[in-house]
């Protein structure tokens, strides 16, 4: 299980390998990705990243099971890769095959240009597992979708199909299954011969527009989400995921 690496005509293809556990991202997982970007920010022959998963799933978020043995680590790793992720100064493109779950969508909402299939299906499951969402992602999909819809997908923990997904402006495009990667490849070779310079001062602009509001909000979120994390009904949630059973909550006192 990795994160496999391959450079190719300025673009670095990044893809999620994990299939024993639906390509779940663990704290080496993290580290991995964190260190792709952090050397491609300073690799000047490289214009594009093109992060993907298989045919069949994008990544089902950070592992679950990590999560509650490791939970330290897996949190310093997952922070590390947003807070590069959002500093990253190239273009990010995702190729979107299957579901993308929790931190994986977070990871999506964070990506330049986002493509997807129509078997594509998303999910931001925080809520169900008695926890807030982290890393910018409630203010991502408010500030793209609008805030009744948002609250709709967050607060019920409700599945948004590729469709859904396009109609809420979380992605750049849908296309047939068959279609994507071709589509996909013509965009990151686009991308990687047109000017670098030109093309990393018109990120910088964008990403001023996602970026700036959020600093301001991100000491308030993470104290919500580690209260929220502590407690005993995420405990309860988790265990339940993790045992395959139905959660039971309990008021706290």
């Amino acid at each position: 299980m990795s994160v496999k690496a391959l450079y190719d005509y300025g673009i670095l293809h990044l893809t999620l390998d994990n299939p024993r556990k639906r390509n779940a991202i663990n704290t080496a997982m993290f580290t991995s990705l964190t260190q792709s970007l952090l050397e491609a920010e300073n690799n000047p022959n490289v214009r594009v990243v093109l992060l993907k998963g298989d045919e069949h799933i994008f990544s089902a978020g950070a592992d679950m099971e990590e999560m509650q043995t490791a939970t330290d680590a897996l949190d310093e790793a997952m922070t590390g890769f947003f807070d590069t992720l959002r500093n990253f100064t190239k273009p990010v493109v995702a190729q979107v095959s299957g579901p993308a779950v929790g931190e994986a969508l977070t990871t999506l909402l964070y990506c330049d240009l986002i493509y997807v299939a129509k078997k594509a299906l998303f999910s931001m499951p925080n809520v169900a597992l008695a926890r807030a969402p982290r890393f910018g992602a409630a203010r991502l999909m408010a500030q793209a979708a609008g805030l009744p819809q948002a609250a709709e997908k967050l607060l019920l923990s409700e599945p948004i199909s590729a469709d859904e997904a396009l109609q809420m402006r979380l992605v750049t495009a849908v296309y047939e299954d068959e279609d994507l990667e071709k589509v996909v490849n013509a965009k990151v070779a686009r991308l990687a011969v047109l000017p670098p310079n030109a093309v990393r001062a018109t990120k910088m602009l964008l990403a001023r527009q996602r970026n700036n509001p959020m600093l301001h909000e991100v000491d308030e979120e993470e104290s919500l989400y580690r209260t929220q994390r502590d407690s005993q009904e995420a405990a309860e949630a988790l265990s339940a995921f993790l045992e395959g059973r139905k959660p039971v909550f309990k008021p706290e006192n």
